[in-house]
């Protein structure tokens, strides 16, 4: 994994996560680290001892199938669920707009956290909070709404198996949407 390269580079750049980050591969590098930094002023946290856990930098995939396949359903719940924390860097607040709110993914991460009672954060990127500023509480709670049964994953198995377990959930889809 890439965190295995710099923990053998950079040892002080690595510990034990303190924040899950759920995100979307889609997102510009440049505007997801100010959404971090920024989540990290408006909550008085130091960014030297915050310690992310981001699948890009954590997983190899490629690994996992040399092994025989991990089920990264159950991986990435078992890290989240250690972790302890969530943090949704989101990219619009318009859930039809968002990339986040398209991937299955992160919507599984945030139906996982909400099941298993780890809190939630939100870390809006620079245009997500742009796009707040002149929006009234009605506009607000009219485009949060989220559709997980239309969300998508680039592997079809894993978007069949992780909607239905949303779906198997008691009310799942509902109460995630």
């Amino acid at each position: 994994s890439l965190r295995a390269a710099i923990e053998r580079r950079f040892p002080p750049a690595v510990s034990n996560a303190t924040h899950f980050i759920s995100w979307s591969w889609r997102y510009s590098v440049k505007k997801f680290i100010r959404s971090l930094q920024e989540y990290c002023r408006v909550h008085g946290l130091d960014p030297r001892q915050v310690y992310v856990w981001i699948c890009f930098f954590c997983n190899n995939q490629f690994d996992w199938l040399r092994q025989g396949g991990k089920d990264g359903v159950d991986e990435f719940a078992s890290v989240l669920k250690h972790v302890g924390k969530v943090v949704c860097v989101v990219d619009s607040y318009v859930a039809s707009e968002a990339v986040y709110f398209k991937r299955v993914w992160p919507v599984f991460e945030v139906f996982t956290a909400f099941t298993e009672e780890v809190p939630i954060d939100l870390a809006l990127m620079e245009d997500a909070q742009q796009q707040l500023v002149g929006a009234t509480l009605i506009e607000v709670g009219d485009a949060i709404v989220v559709d997980v049964m239309s969300a998508k994953a680039t592997n079809p198995h894993d978007e069949k198996r992780i909607k239905e377990l949303i779906a198997d959930e008691s009310g799942g889809a509902t109460k995630t949407n």
